[in-house]
Protein backbone atom coordinates (compact mmCIF):
# COMPACT_ATOMS: atom_id res chain seq x y z
CA UNK A 1 0.00 0.00 0.00
CA UNK A 2 1.03 3.64 -0.01
CA UNK A 3 3.98 4.36 2.25
CA UNK A 4 5.63 7.54 3.40
CA UNK A 5 9.14 7.39 1.95
CA UNK A 6 11.91 9.53 3.46
CA UNK A 7 14.08 11.17 0.86
CA UNK A 8 17.83 11.60 1.53
CA UNK A 9 17.32 15.33 2.03
CA UNK A 10 14.52 14.71 4.51
CA UNK A 11 16.74 12.18 6.30
CA UNK A 12 19.42 14.83 6.79
CA UNK A 13 16.81 17.26 8.13
CA UNK A 14 15.47 14.59 10.45
CA UNK A 15 18.95 13.91 11.83
CA UNK A 16 19.36 17.61 12.50
CA UNK A 17 16.06 17.71 14.35
CA UNK A 18 17.11 14.80 16.55
CA UNK A 19 20.39 16.53 17.21
CA UNK A 20 18.58 19.71 18.20
CA UNK A 21 16.44 17.77 20.60
CA UNK A 22 19.62 16.68 22.38
CA UNK A 23 20.70 20.22 23.12
CA UNK A 24 21.40 21.79 19.72
CA UNK A 25 19.82 24.85 18.22
CA UNK A 26 16.33 25.13 16.73
CA UNK A 27 15.51 22.62 13.98
CA UNK A 28 16.22 23.94 10.52
CA UNK A 29 13.42 24.28 8.00
CA UNK A 30 13.82 22.83 4.50
CA UNK A 31 13.46 25.47 1.89
CA UNK A 32 12.43 25.23 -1.74
CA UNK A 33 11.31 27.50 -4.50
CA UNK A 34 7.70 27.21 -3.27
CA UNK A 35 8.48 27.09 0.44
CA UNK A 36 8.70 23.42 1.37
CA UNK A 37 7.27 22.24 4.65
CA UNK A 38 9.72 21.02 7.27
CA UNK A 39 9.65 17.36 8.26
CA UNK A 40 8.02 18.22 11.57
CA UNK A 41 5.36 20.33 9.86
CA UNK A 42 4.65 17.51 7.42
CA UNK A 43 4.38 15.01 10.24
CA UNK A 44 2.02 17.30 12.10
CA UNK A 45 -0.17 17.74 9.06
CA UNK A 46 -0.26 13.98 8.52
CA UNK A 47 -1.30 13.46 12.12
CA UNK A 48 -4.06 16.04 11.75
CA UNK A 49 -5.19 14.46 8.50
CA UNK A 50 -5.44 10.99 10.07
CA UNK A 51 -7.63 12.34 12.88
CA UNK A 52 -9.95 14.36 10.67
CA UNK A 53 -9.98 12.36 7.45
CA UNK A 54 -11.93 9.11 7.81
CA UNK A 55 -12.90 8.99 4.13
CA UNK A 56 -9.58 9.03 2.29
CA UNK A 57 -9.22 8.67 -1.47
CA UNK A 58 -6.87 5.91 -2.60
CA UNK A 59 -5.75 7.52 -5.84
CA UNK A 60 -2.12 6.56 -5.22
CA UNK A 61 -2.91 2.84 -5.37
CA UNK A 62 -1.71 1.01 -8.45
CA UNK A 63 -3.48 -1.86 -10.22
CA UNK A 64 -1.91 -4.45 -7.89
CA UNK A 65 -3.12 -2.62 -4.79
CA UNK A 66 -6.64 -2.31 -6.19
CA UNK A 67 -6.81 -5.98 -7.15
CA UNK A 68 -5.50 -7.12 -3.77
CA UNK A 69 -8.02 -4.97 -1.94
CA UNK A 70 -10.93 -6.26 -4.05
CA UNK A 71 -9.87 -9.88 -3.47
CA UNK A 72 -9.74 -9.35 0.29
CA UNK A 73 -13.04 -7.45 0.36
CA UNK A 74 -14.73 -10.31 -1.49
CA UNK A 75 -14.10 -12.56 1.54
CA UNK A 76 -13.91 -10.47 4.72
CA UNK A 77 -14.09 -7.03 6.20
CA UNK A 78 -10.82 -5.20 5.52
CA UNK A 79 -8.68 -3.91 8.41
CA UNK A 80 -6.04 -1.21 8.08
CA UNK A 81 -3.32 0.50 10.03
CA UNK A 82 -3.90 4.19 9.42
CA UNK A 83 -1.27 6.58 10.73
CA UNK A 84 -0.60 10.02 9.41
CA UNK A 85 -0.31 9.92 5.65
CA UNK A 86 0.22 6.18 5.53
CA UNK A 87 -2.40 3.45 5.28
CA UNK A 88 -1.42 -0.21 5.33
CA UNK A 89 -4.01 -2.88 4.52
CA UNK A 90 -3.68 -5.84 6.92
CA UNK A 91 -4.47 -8.64 4.49
CA UNK A 92 -3.76 -11.36 7.07
CA UNK A 93 -6.21 -9.96 9.61
CA UNK A 94 -9.06 -12.49 9.76
CA UNK A 95 -10.50 -15.23 11.92
CA UNK A 96 -9.09 -18.56 10.63
CA UNK A 97 -11.78 -20.59 12.41
CA UNK A 98 -14.88 -18.63 11.43
CA UNK A 99 -14.43 -16.74 8.16
CA UNK A 100 -16.67 -13.71 7.96
CA UNK A 101 -17.05 -13.40 11.74
CA UNK A 102 -15.86 -9.80 11.43
CA UNK A 103 -18.47 -9.11 8.79
CA UNK A 104 -18.60 -9.13 5.02
CA UNK A 105 -19.45 -6.63 2.33
CA UNK A 106 -22.90 -6.93 0.83
CA UNK A 107 -23.81 -6.57 -2.80
CA UNK A 108 -22.62 -3.15 -4.04
CA UNK A 109 -25.46 -0.70 -4.42
CA UNK A 110 -25.01 0.96 -7.79
CA UNK A 111 -26.28 4.45 -8.52
CA UNK A 112 -26.46 6.67 -11.57
CA UNK A 113 -23.65 8.88 -10.29
CA UNK A 114 -22.13 12.06 -11.68
CA UNK A 115 -18.64 13.37 -12.39
CA UNK A 116 -17.25 15.27 -9.41
CA UNK A 117 -13.88 16.71 -8.52
CA UNK A 118 -11.73 19.29 -6.78
CA UNK A 119 -8.43 21.11 -7.14
CA UNK A 120 -5.33 21.06 -4.95
CA UNK A 121 -3.38 24.31 -5.18
CA UNK A 122 -1.08 24.11 -2.19
CA UNK A 123 0.33 21.71 0.38
CA UNK A 124 -2.31 22.57 2.93
CA UNK A 125 -5.03 21.44 0.53
CA UNK A 126 -3.02 18.37 -0.40
CA UNK A 127 -2.82 17.12 3.19
CA UNK A 128 -6.46 18.01 3.81
CA UNK A 129 -7.91 16.43 0.65
CA UNK A 130 -5.45 13.71 -0.41
CA UNK A 131 -3.45 12.75 2.71
CA UNK A 132 -2.53 9.29 1.39
CA UNK A 133 -1.02 10.83 -1.71
CA UNK A 134 0.96 13.48 0.13
CA UNK A 135 4.27 11.58 0.04
CA UNK A 136 4.15 11.07 -3.71
CA UNK A 137 2.50 14.32 -4.74
CA UNK A 138 3.96 16.93 -2.42
CA UNK A 139 6.95 17.41 -4.71
CA UNK A 140 4.68 18.44 -7.56
CA UNK A 141 2.76 20.91 -5.42
CA UNK A 142 6.02 22.33 -4.04
CA UNK A 143 7.18 22.85 -7.61
CA UNK A 144 4.19 25.08 -8.28
CA UNK A 145 1.92 22.55 -9.99
CA UNK A 146 -1.80 22.38 -9.35
CA UNK A 147 -3.57 19.03 -9.07
CA UNK A 148 -7.08 18.26 -10.18
CA UNK A 149 -8.95 15.11 -9.20
CA UNK A 150 -11.97 14.11 -11.27
CA UNK A 151 -13.92 11.07 -10.16
CA UNK A 152 -17.17 9.22 -10.75
CA UNK A 153 -18.82 7.21 -7.97
CA UNK A 154 -20.85 4.37 -9.48
CA UNK A 155 -21.70 2.50 -6.28
CA UNK A 156 -20.87 1.64 -2.68
CA UNK A 157 -20.30 -1.61 -0.79
CA UNK A 158 -20.93 -1.67 2.97
CA UNK A 159 -19.89 -4.27 5.51
CA UNK A 160 -22.40 -5.98 7.80
CA UNK A 161 -20.63 -4.81 10.99
CA UNK A 162 -21.18 -1.29 12.27
CA UNK A 163 -18.53 -1.60 14.98
CA UNK A 164 -15.56 -3.84 15.75
CA UNK A 165 -13.68 -4.09 19.04
CA UNK A 166 -10.09 -4.59 20.15
CA UNK A 167 -11.12 -7.62 22.20
CA UNK A 168 -12.46 -9.34 19.10
CA UNK A 169 -9.22 -8.81 17.18
CA UNK A 170 -6.93 -9.92 20.00
CA UNK A 171 -7.40 -13.60 19.16
CA UNK A 172 -7.21 -13.16 15.40
CA UNK A 173 -3.99 -13.58 13.49
CA UNK A 174 -2.48 -10.74 11.54
CA UNK A 175 -4.52 -8.01 13.25
CA UNK A 176 -1.75 -6.49 15.37
CA UNK A 177 -1.57 -2.77 14.83
CA UNK A 178 -5.04 -2.45 13.29
CA UNK A 179 -6.47 1.01 13.95
CA UNK A 180 -9.51 1.08 11.64
CA UNK A 181 -11.70 -1.15 9.52
CA UNK A 182 -13.13 -0.27 6.12
CA UNK A 183 -16.81 0.13 6.92
CA UNK A 184 -17.63 0.93 3.27
CA UNK A 185 -15.87 1.72 0.04
CA UNK A 186 -16.92 3.58 -3.08
CA UNK A 187 -16.57 2.08 -6.54
CA UNK A 188 -16.01 4.09 -9.66
CA UNK A 189 -13.19 5.62 -11.68
CA UNK A 190 -10.87 8.61 -11.33
CA UNK A 191 -8.35 10.74 -13.17
CA UNK A 192 -5.66 12.76 -11.38
CA UNK A 193 -4.29 15.57 -13.51
CA UNK A 194 -1.60 18.18 -12.99
CA UNK A 195 -1.57 21.66 -14.45
CA UNK A 196 1.95 23.01 -14.90
CA UNK A 197 2.64 26.59 -15.82
CA UNK A 198 4.03 26.67 -19.35
CA UNK A 199 4.30 30.43 -19.71
CA UNK A 200 3.71 33.43 -17.51
CA UNK A 201 3.75 37.18 -17.79
CA UNK A 202 3.51 39.21 -14.63
CA UNK A 203 2.70 42.87 -15.10
CA UNK A 204 1.26 43.09 -11.66
CA UNK A 205 0.05 40.99 -8.78
CA UNK A 206 1.80 38.17 -7.05
CA UNK A 207 2.97 35.05 -8.83
CA UNK A 208 1.60 36.12 -12.18
CA UNK A 209 -1.95 36.47 -10.84
CA UNK A 210 -3.75 39.75 -10.43
CA UNK A 211 -3.84 42.87 -12.55
CA UNK A 212 -2.15 42.29 -15.86
CA UNK A 213 -1.17 38.76 -14.95
CA UNK A 214 -1.24 36.07 -17.63
CA UNK A 215 -0.76 32.36 -17.04
CA UNK A 216 -1.42 29.32 -19.19
CA UNK A 217 -1.54 25.67 -18.14
CA UNK A 218 -0.92 22.36 -19.76
CA UNK A 219 -2.66 19.40 -18.16
CA UNK A 220 -0.90 16.06 -17.76
CA UNK A 221 -2.12 12.83 -16.26
CA UNK A 222 -0.58 11.83 -12.95
CA UNK A 223 -2.64 8.71 -12.38
CA UNK A 224 -5.94 7.03 -13.12
CA UNK A 225 -8.10 4.19 -11.91
CA UNK A 226 -10.77 2.60 -14.07
CA UNK A 227 -12.12 4.42 -17.13
CA UNK A 228 -14.23 7.53 -16.79
CA UNK A 229 -15.74 6.89 -20.22
CA UNK A 230 -17.18 3.57 -19.01
CA UNK A 231 -19.15 5.18 -16.19
CA UNK A 232 -22.02 6.53 -18.27
CA UNK A 233 -23.40 3.16 -19.35
CA UNK A 234 -24.52 -0.11 -17.80
CA UNK A 235 -21.38 -1.75 -19.19
CA UNK A 236 -19.27 -0.38 -16.32
CA UNK A 237 -16.44 -2.88 -16.32
CA UNK A 238 -14.03 0.04 -16.16
CA UNK A 239 -16.03 1.94 -13.54
CA UNK A 240 -15.97 -0.30 -10.50
CA UNK A 241 -12.54 0.06 -8.93
CA UNK A 242 -12.24 1.14 -5.27
CA UNK A 243 -11.59 4.88 -5.23
CA UNK A 244 -12.48 5.98 -1.69
CA UNK A 245 -12.69 4.29 1.71
CA UNK A 246 -15.00 5.01 4.62
CA UNK A 247 -13.02 4.11 7.75
CA UNK A 248 -14.21 3.48 11.29
CA UNK A 249 -11.84 3.31 14.25
CA UNK A 250 -11.54 0.04 16.14
CA UNK A 251 -13.46 0.48 19.41
CA UNK A 252 -11.67 -0.10 22.70
CA UNK A 253 -12.50 -3.04 24.96
CA UNK A 254 -14.70 -6.04 24.24
CA UNK A 255 -17.86 -6.32 22.21
CA UNK A 256 -20.69 -5.44 24.67
CA UNK A 257 -22.87 -8.06 22.97
CA UNK A 258 -20.42 -10.81 23.81
CA UNK A 259 -19.38 -13.00 20.91
CA UNK A 260 -19.21 -11.26 17.60
CA UNK A 261 -22.29 -11.92 15.51
CA UNK A 262 -21.60 -13.85 12.35
CA UNK A 263 -22.30 -12.25 9.01
CA UNK A 264 -25.65 -13.51 7.80
CA UNK A 265 -27.65 -12.49 4.84
CA UNK A 266 -31.00 -10.88 5.53
CA UNK A 267 -32.67 -13.64 3.57
CA UNK A 268 -31.82 -17.31 2.96
CA UNK A 269 -30.11 -18.50 -0.21
CA UNK A 270 -33.50 -19.44 -1.65
CA UNK A 271 -34.28 -15.77 -1.94
CA UNK A 272 -37.32 -15.97 0.36
CA UNK A 273 -37.60 -14.55 3.88
CA UNK A 274 -37.60 -16.79 6.91
CA UNK A 275 -41.11 -17.91 7.81
CA UNK A 276 -41.41 -16.41 11.27
CA UNK A 277 -43.22 -13.36 12.65
CA UNK A 278 -43.55 -10.46 10.26
CA UNK A 279 -41.25 -12.24 7.81
CA UNK A 280 -43.61 -15.21 7.84
CA UNK A 281 -46.58 -12.95 7.09
CA UNK A 282 -44.57 -11.39 4.26
CA UNK A 283 -43.88 -14.82 2.80
CA UNK A 284 -47.57 -15.70 2.86
CA UNK A 285 -48.45 -12.57 0.91
CA UNK A 286 -45.58 -13.25 -1.48
CA UNK A 287 -46.89 -16.77 -2.11
CA UNK A 288 -50.38 -15.33 -2.60
CA UNK A 289 -48.97 -12.92 -5.19
CA UNK A 290 -47.56 -15.84 -7.17
CA UNK A 291 -50.94 -17.57 -7.16
CA UNK A 292 -52.66 -14.38 -8.32
CA UNK A 293 -50.21 -14.09 -11.18
CA UNK A 294 -50.79 -17.69 -12.27
CA UNK A 295 -54.51 -16.96 -12.26
CA UNK A 296 -53.98 -13.98 -14.55
CA UNK A 297 -54.81 -11.43 -11.87
CA UNK A 298 -52.08 -8.85 -12.35
CA UNK A 299 -53.67 -6.24 -10.08
CA UNK A 300 -54.11 -8.83 -7.31
CA UNK A 301 -50.51 -9.94 -7.74
CA UNK A 302 -49.22 -6.39 -7.29
CA UNK A 303 -51.45 -5.75 -4.27
CA UNK A 304 -50.17 -8.92 -2.56
CA UNK A 305 -46.57 -7.98 -3.32
CA UNK A 306 -47.07 -4.57 -1.74
CA UNK A 307 -48.60 -6.16 1.35
CA UNK A 308 -45.59 -8.48 1.62
CA UNK A 309 -43.24 -5.51 1.45
CA UNK A 310 -45.17 -3.70 4.20
CA UNK A 311 -44.48 -6.63 6.54
CA UNK A 312 -40.80 -7.04 5.68
CA UNK A 313 -38.95 -4.03 4.26
CA UNK A 314 -35.85 -6.20 3.74
CA UNK A 315 -37.56 -7.53 0.65
CA UNK A 316 -36.74 -4.27 -1.11
CA UNK A 317 -33.13 -5.56 -1.28
CA UNK A 318 -34.12 -9.07 -2.39
CA UNK A 319 -33.42 -9.64 -6.08
CA UNK A 320 -36.05 -12.35 -6.57
CA UNK A 321 -38.72 -10.24 -4.90
CA UNK A 322 -37.83 -7.15 -6.91
CA UNK A 323 -37.97 -8.97 -10.24
CA UNK A 324 -41.24 -10.74 -9.42
CA UNK A 325 -42.85 -7.54 -8.18
CA UNK A 326 -41.77 -5.78 -11.39
CA UNK A 327 -43.48 -8.56 -13.34
CA UNK A 328 -46.65 -8.02 -11.30
CA UNK A 329 -46.48 -4.30 -12.10
CA UNK A 330 -46.35 -5.15 -15.80
CA UNK A 331 -49.15 -7.69 -15.51
CA UNK A 332 -51.28 -5.07 -13.73
CA UNK A 333 -51.16 -2.93 -16.87
CA UNK A 334 -48.39 -0.55 -15.77
CA UNK A 335 -46.01 -1.86 -18.38
CA UNK A 336 -43.53 1.01 -18.68
CA UNK A 337 -43.21 1.33 -14.90
CA UNK A 338 -42.76 -2.42 -14.57
CA UNK A 339 -40.14 -2.53 -17.31
CA UNK A 340 -38.17 0.19 -15.56
CA UNK A 341 -38.30 -1.70 -12.25
CA UNK A 342 -37.41 -5.00 -13.91
CA UNK A 343 -34.40 -3.56 -15.72
CA UNK A 344 -33.22 -1.88 -12.52
CA UNK A 345 -33.47 -5.21 -10.69
CA UNK A 346 -31.42 -6.93 -13.39
CA UNK A 347 -28.79 -4.20 -13.28
CA UNK A 348 -28.57 -4.36 -9.46
CA UNK A 349 -28.11 -8.13 -9.56
CA UNK A 350 -25.28 -7.76 -12.08
CA UNK A 351 -22.72 -6.98 -9.37
CA UNK A 352 -19.80 -7.80 -11.65
CA UNK A 353 -21.16 -5.49 -14.35
CA UNK A 354 -20.91 -8.24 -16.96
CA UNK A 355 -24.18 -7.35 -18.71
CA UNK A 356 -24.16 -4.62 -21.31
CA UNK A 357 -27.01 -2.17 -21.91
CA UNK A 358 -28.32 -3.97 -24.95
CA UNK A 359 -28.47 -7.25 -23.02
CA UNK A 360 -30.47 -5.70 -20.20
CA UNK A 361 -32.79 -4.06 -22.73
CA UNK A 362 -33.24 -7.36 -24.58
CA UNK A 363 -34.06 -9.36 -21.44
CA UNK A 364 -36.45 -6.67 -20.22
CA UNK A 365 -38.20 -6.55 -23.58
CA UNK A 366 -38.61 -10.31 -23.76
CA UNK A 367 -40.06 -10.46 -20.26
CA UNK A 368 -42.46 -7.59 -20.93
CA UNK A 369 -43.73 -9.35 -24.06
CA UNK A 370 -44.49 -12.42 -21.97
CA UNK A 371 -46.41 -10.38 -19.38
CA UNK A 372 -47.64 -6.97 -20.59
CA UNK A 373 -51.04 -6.48 -22.26
CA UNK A 374 -50.88 -5.99 -26.02
CA UNK A 375 -52.54 -2.59 -25.79
CA UNK A 376 -49.63 -1.19 -23.78
CA UNK A 377 -47.23 -0.72 -26.70
CA UNK A 378 -47.06 1.11 -30.02
CA UNK A 379 -44.30 -1.17 -31.33
CA UNK A 380 -45.77 -3.51 -33.96
CA UNK A 381 -43.51 -6.49 -33.21
CA UNK A 382 -44.08 -6.24 -29.46
CA UNK A 383 -47.82 -5.89 -29.99
CA UNK A 384 -48.00 -9.03 -32.13
CA UNK A 385 -45.96 -11.08 -29.66
CA UNK A 386 -48.21 -10.02 -26.79
CA UNK A 387 -51.42 -10.42 -28.81
CA UNK A 388 -50.27 -13.91 -29.84
CA UNK A 389 -50.02 -14.80 -26.14
CA UNK A 390 -53.48 -13.38 -25.47
CA UNK A 391 -54.93 -15.18 -28.47
CA UNK A 392 -53.68 -18.51 -27.19
CA UNK A 393 -55.30 -17.82 -23.81
CA UNK A 394 -58.60 -16.89 -25.45
CA UNK A 395 -58.49 -19.97 -27.69
CA UNK A 396 -58.22 -22.25 -24.66
CA UNK A 397 -61.72 -21.22 -23.59
CA UNK A 398 -63.09 -20.73 -27.13
CA UNK A 399 -63.67 -16.99 -26.55
CA UNK A 400 -64.72 -16.25 -30.14
CA UNK A 401 -65.20 -12.50 -29.68
CA UNK A 402 -61.72 -12.01 -28.22
CA UNK A 403 -60.17 -14.25 -30.90
CA UNK A 404 -61.71 -12.16 -33.70
CA UNK A 405 -60.59 -8.91 -32.12
CA UNK A 406 -57.04 -10.14 -31.62
CA UNK A 407 -56.57 -11.70 -35.08
CA UNK A 408 -57.84 -8.49 -36.68
CA UNK A 409 -55.28 -6.48 -34.73
CA UNK A 410 -52.49 -8.91 -35.64
CA UNK A 411 -53.59 -8.96 -39.28
CA UNK A 412 -53.45 -5.14 -39.44
CA UNK A 413 -49.77 -5.24 -38.49
CA UNK A 414 -48.58 -8.17 -40.61
CA UNK A 415 -47.60 -6.14 -43.67
CA UNK A 416 -45.92 -3.53 -41.47
CA UNK A 417 -43.68 -6.22 -40.01
CA UNK A 418 -42.64 -7.26 -43.51
CA UNK A 419 -41.58 -3.70 -44.28
CA UNK A 420 -39.78 -3.21 -40.97
CA UNK A 421 -37.85 -6.47 -41.27
CA UNK A 422 -35.44 -5.03 -43.84
CA UNK A 423 -32.30 -3.74 -42.12
CA UNK A 424 -33.88 -3.40 -38.67
CA UNK A 425 -31.46 -3.76 -35.73
CA UNK A 426 -34.06 -5.92 -33.95
CA UNK A 427 -34.80 -8.04 -36.99
CA UNK A 428 -34.82 -11.18 -34.84
CA UNK A 429 -37.73 -9.89 -32.75
CA UNK A 430 -39.62 -8.71 -35.83
CA UNK A 431 -39.02 -12.02 -37.60
CA UNK A 432 -40.28 -13.96 -34.58
CA UNK A 433 -43.40 -11.79 -34.41
CA UNK A 434 -44.09 -12.31 -38.11
CA UNK A 435 -43.72 -16.07 -37.74
CA UNK A 436 -46.15 -16.11 -34.80
CA UNK A 437 -48.64 -13.99 -36.75
CA UNK A 438 -48.60 -16.51 -39.60
CA UNK A 439 -49.66 -19.28 -37.23
CA UNK A 440 -52.27 -17.16 -35.48
CA UNK A 441 -54.75 -17.36 -38.39
CA UNK A 442 -55.16 -21.11 -37.87
CA UNK A 443 -55.46 -20.62 -34.12
CA UNK A 444 -58.13 -17.92 -34.50
CA UNK A 445 -60.10 -19.99 -37.03
CA UNK A 446 -60.41 -22.97 -34.68
CA UNK A 447 -61.26 -20.67 -31.73
CA UNK A 448 -64.06 -18.87 -33.61
CA UNK A 449 -65.51 -22.02 -35.16
CA UNK A 450 -65.63 -23.82 -31.82
CA UNK A 451 -66.94 -20.76 -30.00
CA UNK A 452 -69.72 -19.92 -32.45
CA UNK A 453 -70.38 -23.52 -33.58
CA UNK A 454 -70.20 -22.17 -37.15
CA UNK A 455 -67.51 -23.56 -39.44
CA UNK A 456 -67.98 -20.71 -41.93
CA UNK A 457 -67.06 -18.14 -39.26
CA UNK A 458 -63.83 -19.99 -38.63
CA UNK A 459 -63.07 -20.03 -42.35
CA UNK A 460 -63.44 -16.22 -42.50
CA UNK A 461 -60.58 -15.85 -40.03
CA UNK A 462 -58.38 -18.16 -42.05
CA UNK A 463 -59.09 -16.32 -45.29
CA UNK A 464 -57.81 -13.03 -43.90
CA UNK A 465 -54.22 -14.10 -44.57
CA UNK A 466 -54.91 -14.17 -48.30
CA UNK A 467 -54.83 -10.35 -48.44
CA UNK A 468 -51.03 -10.45 -48.17
CA UNK A 469 -50.39 -13.81 -49.85
CA UNK A 470 -48.95 -13.97 -53.40
CA UNK A 471 -50.51 -17.43 -53.97
CA UNK A 472 -53.17 -17.54 -56.70
CA UNK A 473 -56.57 -18.89 -55.68
CA UNK A 474 -55.49 -18.50 -52.05
CA UNK A 475 -59.06 -18.65 -50.75
CA UNK A 476 -59.78 -21.88 -52.64
CA UNK A 477 -56.70 -23.55 -51.20
CA UNK A 478 -57.53 -22.25 -47.71
CA UNK A 479 -61.09 -23.59 -47.98
CA UNK A 480 -59.86 -27.12 -48.82
CA UNK A 481 -57.31 -26.98 -46.01
CA UNK A 482 -59.95 -25.78 -43.55
CA UNK A 483 -62.33 -28.60 -44.47
CA UNK A 484 -59.61 -31.15 -43.77
CA UNK A 485 -58.77 -29.43 -40.46
CA UNK A 486 -62.38 -29.55 -39.28
CA UNK A 487 -62.68 -33.24 -40.11
CA UNK A 488 -59.30 -34.22 -38.72
CA UNK A 489 -59.55 -32.33 -35.43
CA UNK A 490 -63.31 -32.93 -35.11
CA UNK A 491 -64.20 -29.29 -34.43
CA UNK A 492 -67.75 -29.01 -33.12
CA UNK A 493 -69.15 -26.71 -35.81
CA UNK A 494 -71.65 -26.83 -38.70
Amino acid sequence: MSRLYVTPLAFVALAAILSAACGGGPPPTMQGRSGMLSATAAAQKCEEAAKAHDRPFVVEWDATDLASFEAKAARDTVFVKYEGCKLDVLYQCSDPVTPGVFGAYGTPQFTSGTVQGFEVKNEGELYAKLPLGAANLSGRVQAGEELQLKYFVSGVATTTRDALYEGELAKAAGCKGATHFVWAYNLGAFELLTAESSSAEAAGGAGGFGAGGKRTHEQKSVGAGGKMSACESQDQRGCRVPIRLALRAISAGDNPLGEAPTAKASTPASGEPAASGAAGDAKQHWDDAKKKFEQGDGAGCLAAMNRALSFDLRLSDNHTFKTERAICVMAAGKCEEGKKDFRAALAAADIKREQQDWQLDRDTRETSNRVCPSGGTANDADFVLRADRELKAAAKVNDAASCVKLIDAIHARYDKLTQQLKGAPDFDVIGRAQSRAGNDYDLAAVCVAAGTKKCAEGLKQLEKQCSHSPIQDCKGIVAKSWKNTVERTKIDCR
